[in-house]
Order: structure tokens, then sequence, then C-alpha cells
């Protein structure tokens, strides 16, 4: 097949880049695959052909617009499997829908509040263009990354037919519990945390979830939280200052090597008020770190209450949330039991079986293609 890949970023850091890197590097093998992004980081495949699609960054809509013509544009006739990431073209024949615009809103109002100018300017105007592109007449598949978005693209958007699920893989050889032994000790001395000292962590954008980490930390004794991430950060350095626990979290900027993290941790909490995936959450999990998850996000589609991790009815209940760090603090077995069960679990999920699926729907649009 001669396949497209159209995303804003192309990168292996994480998201909807990694999902597309990950994917390209395999098909190469045996497909000519073409890339088409406004930017490209890290080494480039030799086997793929990039493409640079010019955009304006300087703020989420612009880079949005601007890139939807230019990318619309390309000679894309030329290509069996035109594959786009959310609404970054008007000319593709599958796409992964990687989140559900109006669902994240309803979201973000119900726990954050009202929304900013900018974010009721970026709503009126994407959320048409994602209906349009999720419309049976304009992509012939839909990949959803979760039930949970599935069911929401059903929800909002009316589109049912020729939509799968395929979940993102995790590579299990990064995110690997044997990373204790190599990294625990030296990053915990360089935290200032003592081996015996209970550490929480949390990982990913902090509107989603830091508020309940925080305030769920605040309700415990004897232990920290650890919050890394790209956000700003000073307002939930001022929400920790005013729950008097701000000595007891620690904030550190995103980093390529997050799986030191999972591995100086004893729980990973990801109470989101909504998430699509969530990477992170299948990370710790091959990592080996008991998780405690709520049911928005769409990895814990992957958990097994107790068994292989722990997920929490409301989202952003941090009364529960710090229920079940003490819980896990205080029953080491409980923990080692839902870390290992985790890690079991998610086994099986790798970039190769994510890769095989994809295809799969390649293949059906290319046969349903020679049909007509």
């Amino acid at each position: 097949m001669r396949i497209a890949f159209i995303v804003h970023d192309y990168h292996k850091k994480g998201g909807q880049s990694r999902y597309v890197s990950e994917l390209a590097d395999r098909f190469a093998h045996e497909h000519e695959v073409h890339v088409f992004a406004n930017r490209v980081e890290g080494d480039r495949n030799p086997r793929i052909v990039f493409h640079h699609v010019p955009a304006l960054r300087f703020y989420s809509l612009a880079s949005v617009l601007t890139f939807i013509l230019p990318a619309t544009l390309r000679r894309l006739s030329q290509f069996d499997i035109i594959h786009a990431q959310g609404l970054s073209g008007l000319r593709q024949n599958v796409i992964t829908a990687h989140m559900c615009q109006p669902a994240w809103y309803e979201a973000q109002i119900k726990h954050g509040g009202a929304l900013t100018l900018k974010q009721k300017i970026f709503r009126t105007l994407v959320e048409p263009l994602e209906s349009f592109v999720f419309q049976k007449h304009t992509t012939r598949a839909v990949i959803a990354v979760s039930q949970l978005l599935k069911n929401d693209l059903e929800n909002h958007y009316k589109r049912t037919d020729n939509v799968t699920v395929v979940y993102h893989g995790v590579d299990c050889e990064t995110f690997h519990p044997r990373n204790r032994n190599l990294h625990r000790a030296e990053l915990r001395k360089e935290l200032g945390l003592t081996e015996d000292r209970f550490v929480a962590l949390y990982v990913g954008e902090m509107q989603k979830a830091g508020p309940a980490a925080i305030e769920a930390i605040s309700k415990t004794r004897d232990m920290s939280l650890i919050c890394v991430s790209s956000s700003n950060v000073e307002r939930y350095e001022a929400l920790a200052k005013q729950l008097n626990c701000a000595d007891r979290v620690i904030f550190r900027q995103n980093t390529p090597t997050i799986q030191k993290y999972y591995a100086a941790a004893d729980v990973f909490v990801f109470p989101t008020f909504y998430d699509t995936f969530g990477m992170v959450v299948s990370e710790a999990m091959a990592s080996g770190l008991p998780v405690i998850a709520s049911s928005a996000a769409g990895a814990a589609e992957w958990i097994e209450h107790g068994l292989s991790g722990v997920i929490i009815g409301s989202t952003w209940d941090s009364t529960a949330l710090g229920e079940w760090i003490d819980r896990l603090k205080s029953d080491a077995i409980l923990r080692e039991q839902i870390g290992r069960g985790g890690r079991a679990a998610i086994e099986h999920y790798t970039w190769d079986k994510t890769a095989a699926e994809t295809m799969a729907v390649y293949q059906s649009v290319v046969d349903s293609t020679v049909k007509k």
C-alpha cells in the first residue's frame, strides 16, 4: 500500500505524535509510507518520506485552522490510505479520533467552571469542522482509541458505522518493573526523598486531574506527591500552599525519561475528568506500579478493579482517592499484587498489536474501494 499519515507533529514523546511514529515505523517495512507534518523531531526513519506542511503555531486555534488547508491541498490522490489524526485534513479515508471536542468541553465546564473567551471561540469554530470530518460521507473508516471515545462519537456526532476501537500500544521494555532497581534510588536522592518515603505520582496535563491529586494528598499524612507535567504549575503550587501540603508536593517538567519517575513512585494516580485514552496509565501499569484511575480515562478499560488497578467511581473524587492511597500505603501485599496484575494485564497490548489492527482497518477500506 501507499500510506499517507497526516499529523501536526511527529515525534516519540507521547500522544498522537507517538502513535503515528509507532505505526509509520512498522508499516514502512512492507509499505510505502509518507508523513505530512508541520514539525518533525528526533531521528528520521530513512524508509519514511517526510513532507513539511506549513502552519501558524502561535495559538492552538491558529495551529488547527492554518494546518488544515495546506494539508488538504497536498497531492493525496496517489495514496491508497490517507490517515488523518483528528481534525488535521479534509481528504482522508481513515481518521483516528484522539478526542471528542464537545465531550471534552462538557467535562471541563463541569469540573473547571465556565470556558474562557479563547475556549469559546475555539469551540465555536472547531466543533462544526470536527463534526464534518467524522461523518460517513467524509471519512470512510474511523478508529477510536477507546470504547469511551467511540461512545462519545456516537452521542455527539452520530457516527456509528465503520468505527473500530483500536487501543494504543505500550512499550513494555521501556516501561518495566526492573526499572525500580535501575533508577529508584538515584531519582529519589535527586528529589530529596528517602527510600522509605511513600510517594504518589501524577503525570499529564495538570488541569485534567492535578487539583484532585493535590487535594487527596492534603488529606493524607506522611507521604509525598510528584507531579510531572508540561503545564504551567503556578496555580497548582498555590493550591498546594493553600491546602498546607506544599512541602509534600514536588513539581517537575515533563521528561523523555519518564520511566524513571514510575520507578521512583509507589502508586500512580490519575483521577482525570476526561481523557479518551491516557498513555500514562498504560505506562504505569507496564512499570508494575499500582494505578488508581477514574473511569473517565479510556485506558481504565484495561483495569479490573482491585486486581489490575483501582477505579474510583467519580472523577475528581479526592476523598476516595486519598482513602485508596492510604490503603495501598498500609498494605504492601495488596500494592504488590495490584502492581503485578496491572503488568500482566498490559503485556499483550503492544504496538505490534495496534499496528496489526490498524492494518486490518486499512485493508477493509482498500477492499471496499476495489468493490466499487
